[in-house]
Protein backbone atom coordinates (compact mmCIF):
# COMPACT_ATOMS: atom_id res chain seq x y z
CA UNK A 1 0.00 0.00 0.00
CA UNK A 2 1.10 3.75 -0.75
CA UNK A 3 1.61 5.85 2.35
CA UNK A 4 -1.47 8.32 0.91
CA UNK A 5 -3.72 4.88 0.97
CA UNK A 6 -2.59 3.88 4.77
CA UNK A 7 -3.07 7.79 6.12
CA UNK A 8 -6.22 7.40 4.29
CA UNK A 9 -7.41 3.93 5.97
CA UNK A 10 -6.07 5.39 9.32
CA UNK A 11 -8.20 8.09 9.29
CA UNK A 12 -11.39 5.40 8.22
CA UNK A 13 -10.60 3.40 11.39
CA UNK A 14 -9.84 6.35 13.87
CA UNK A 15 -13.40 7.41 12.39
CA UNK A 16 -15.37 4.43 13.69
CA UNK A 17 -13.50 3.92 16.81
CA UNK A 18 -14.73 7.53 17.62
CA UNK A 19 -18.24 5.89 16.73
CA UNK A 20 -17.63 3.17 19.41
CA UNK A 21 -16.35 5.52 22.15
CA UNK A 22 -19.27 7.60 21.83
CA UNK A 23 -21.56 4.94 21.21
CA UNK A 24 -20.88 3.62 24.70
CA UNK A 25 -20.77 7.34 26.05
CA UNK A 26 -16.98 7.79 27.01
CA UNK A 27 -16.11 11.39 27.25
CA UNK A 28 -13.08 13.42 26.03
CA UNK A 29 -11.59 13.80 29.26
CA UNK A 30 -11.44 10.21 30.16
CA UNK A 31 -9.76 9.83 26.84
CA UNK A 32 -7.44 12.36 27.00
CA UNK A 33 -6.51 10.96 30.33
CA UNK A 34 -5.78 7.49 29.34
CA UNK A 35 -3.67 8.71 26.56
CA UNK A 36 -1.53 10.95 28.50
CA UNK A 37 -1.37 7.66 31.45
CA UNK A 38 -0.39 5.57 27.91
CA UNK A 39 2.11 8.08 26.58
CA UNK A 40 4.16 8.78 29.69
CA UNK A 41 4.61 4.79 29.89
CA UNK A 42 5.69 4.70 26.54
CA UNK A 43 8.30 7.63 27.01
CA UNK A 44 9.28 6.49 30.58
CA UNK A 45 10.15 3.50 28.79
CA UNK A 46 12.01 4.65 26.18
CA UNK A 47 14.19 6.86 28.07
CA UNK A 48 14.96 3.69 30.03
CA UNK A 49 16.35 2.02 26.95
CA UNK A 50 17.63 4.93 25.46
CA UNK A 51 21.20 4.37 27.05
CA UNK A 52 21.29 0.33 26.14
CA UNK A 53 20.39 1.55 22.66
CA UNK A 54 22.10 4.46 22.12
CA UNK A 55 24.84 2.59 19.90
CA UNK A 56 22.17 0.92 17.20
CA UNK A 57 20.13 4.51 17.39
CA UNK A 58 23.45 5.97 15.45
CA UNK A 59 23.70 3.25 12.98
CA UNK A 60 19.98 3.88 12.37
CA UNK A 61 19.34 7.11 11.73
CA UNK A 62 16.79 9.68 13.21
CA UNK A 63 13.50 7.98 12.25
CA UNK A 64 13.06 6.44 16.15
CA UNK A 65 14.04 10.02 17.39
CA UNK A 66 11.28 11.63 15.20
CA UNK A 67 9.02 9.31 16.57
CA UNK A 68 9.61 9.75 19.95
CA UNK A 69 9.47 14.04 19.09
CA UNK A 70 6.14 13.28 18.35
CA UNK A 71 4.86 11.26 21.00
CA UNK A 72 6.30 14.28 22.71
CA UNK A 73 4.55 16.96 20.93
CA UNK A 74 1.01 14.86 20.88
CA UNK A 75 1.88 13.99 24.70
CA UNK A 76 1.89 17.99 25.01
CA UNK A 77 -0.99 18.69 23.70
CA UNK A 78 -3.38 16.75 25.28
CA UNK A 79 -2.52 17.94 28.68
CA UNK A 80 -3.12 21.39 27.18
CA UNK A 81 -6.74 19.79 26.02
CA UNK A 82 -7.03 17.62 29.34
CA UNK A 83 -6.14 21.52 31.40
CA UNK A 84 -9.43 21.88 29.89
CA UNK A 85 -11.89 20.32 31.50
Amino acid sequence: MSRLTDIIENHRNLDELVAILKHYGLNAEYIAALMIEQLEHQLEEGEDTDEEASQEFEESGDEEKQDEDGSQQLLDDLKQYYARF
